[in-house]
C-alpha cells in the first residue's frame, strides 16, 4: 500500500529509538510532518537528522510521557507548529521488568503511566484537533502480545500494562467514534530494536528468531507497516481493533523460545543488582 501523508501530521512518542523510530521514518518517507516525542534527545536528534538527509520534514519535542501536563504540552507544541495533528502513535513506555514480589511500586506506576495512562492523556488532549483531521483523527497505541495473547513469566508488571492499554484502545474507540476518530493498537511480538539486543545480544535475537512460526523477529519497519495502513482513509471502517503481529508466536508454542528468553532476562536482572 502506498498512500501520500503529504500535509498531515503525526506524532509519535517513543520516535528517537527502536519501533517508534522505525514508525517516525515510515511516516515521514510518505512525506508527513513528524514530531518525534522522546525522552532522550540524543536518539531524537540522530532520527531528525535521518529523516532530513532524506528531505523529510522532522521536529523534536523532549518528554517524559509519565507527567499529564508533559503530554498536554506536547499535543499543543505540535498543533502550533504544524497547524493542526491528523494522527498520534503512542510508542512510548518504561518497561518495568519482573513478576509479582520483584517490581517496586515506583516501576509498577511508571510502566502503567508511560503505557496506559499517556494513551488516555494524550487522547483527551488531542481529541480536538483530531476531529477537525482531513480523512479523520487517528489514535495508534503499540501494545504487546504479553498480557492481551498470552503471558511472559516474570512480565507480568509490563503484561498487566499493555492489557490495560487494550482495554483502553476498546473503550476510548466508542468514546471518540462520532468525533470522525478511530482508535486502534498494534500488539507485536518481539521486534529487533535496540532494547531487545541489548537484553538478548545478536546471536539470542538471531536464535529467538529462529523459533518464530515466520522465521525471524519482527522489525521496526513491520510495525511501521501496519501504523501506515491504520492511519489511512483506506482504515476508515477499522476501530477498536488490535492488531497482532507476532510471526505465528502465539499460535505455534515453543518452550525453546520462552527458555531462551527467560535466560537472558534473568542475566540482565543479576547485572542491575
Amino acid at each position: 500500500m502506498s498512500e501520500s501523508f503529504v500535509g498531515k501530521t503525526v506524532i509519535v512518542t517513543g520516535g528517537g529509538r527502536g519501533v517508534g523510530r522505525g514508525i517516525a521514518m515510515g511516516f515521514a518517507a510518505a512525506g508527513a510532518n513528524v514530531m518525534l516525542a522522546a525522552r532522550t534527545l540524543s536518539f531524537a536528534e540522530e532520527t531528525k537528522a535521518d529523516i532530513r538527509a532524506v528531505g523529510g520534514i522532522a521536529h523534536i519535542f523532549q518528554i517524559d510521557v509519565k507527567d499529564h501536563d508533559a503530554c498536554t504540552a506536547l499535543i499543543e507544541a505540535s498543533a502550533k507548529r504544524f497547524g493542526g495533528i491528523d494522527i498520534i502513535i503512542h510508542c512510548a513506555a518504561d518497561i518495568p521488568h519482573g513478576g509479582v514480589g520483584d517490581v517496586t511500586d515506583d516501576a509498577l506506576e511508571a510502566g502503567f503511566a508511560s503505557i496506559a495512562k499517556a494513551a488516555w492523556w494524550l487522547l483527551d488532549a488531542g481529541r480536538p484537533y483530531l476531529a477537525k483531521a482531513r480523512d479523520g483523527g487517528r489514535f495508534i497505541a503499540i501494545g504487546s502480545v504479553n498480557g492481551t495473547h498470552m503471558v511472559v513469566p516474570n512480565m507480568t508488571a509490563y503484561g498487566m500494562a499493555k492489557a490495560a492499554l487494550d482495554a483502553f484502545v476498546r473503550g476510548a474507540a466508542g468514546d471518540v467514534v462520532a468525533d470522525g476518530i478511530t482508535v486502534n493498537a498494534v500488539n507485536p511480538g518481539l521486534v529487533a530494536s535496540a532494547r531487545a539486543k541489548a537484553v538478548l545480544g545478536d546471536e539470542g535475537l538471531a536464535a529467538y528468531g529462529a523459533t518464530v512460526p515466520v522465521g525471524r523477529a519482527g522489525t521496526p519497519e513491520d510495525i511501521a507497516h501496519a501504523c501506515l495502513f491504520l492511519a489511512s482513509a483506506k482504515s476508515g471502517y477499522i476501530t477498536g481493533t488490535s492488531i497482532k503481529m507476532d510471526g505465528g508466536s502465539t499460535v505455534a508454542a515453543s518452550g525453546g523460545r520462552n527458555d531462551l528468553l527467560q535466560d537472558k532476562l534473568k542475566t540482565q536482572r543479576e547485572s542491575q543488582q
